[in-house]
């Protein structure tokens, strides 16, 4: 019989935070590549990055996609302030216009 090992991890005691971005991006574009260039920021307190959304419409623009992706932030010691946060989704903004000529939906 195989065992089974289980690690327990603890939950946090402090609030995670979500935020999204949508952003119009070139229709060949891989959600990978957005994947990519935030991972290269190397955030430690981004849990989570996920794709929620894909639009496709001729008002876009030849060629283009909206696409939304929400961002999931956690600090094990403590919470985290929205300045924090504002801070890291700038980068994740300006890496993304300048890497993959993104351009975010305000």
């Amino acid at each position: 019989t195989s065992k089974q090992i289980h690690s327990i991890k603890e939950l946090s005691r402090f609030p995670s935070v979500m935020r999204d971005i949508s952003m119009v991006v070139p229709k060949a574009l891989a959600y990978e590549e957005v994947e990519k260039s935030v991972n290269k920021l190397k955030l430690d307190k981004l849990q989570e990055v996920k794709l929620f959304d894909i639009f496709e419409s001729e008002k876009l623009g030849a060629d283009k996609k909206s696409i939304a992706v929400s961002f999931t932030f956690l600090d094990q010691e403590k919470t985290l302030t929205d300045k924090e946060i504002d801070g890291w989704m700038s980068k994740i903004m300006a890496s993304l216009e300048k890497e993959l000529n993104a351009e975010i939906r305000k």
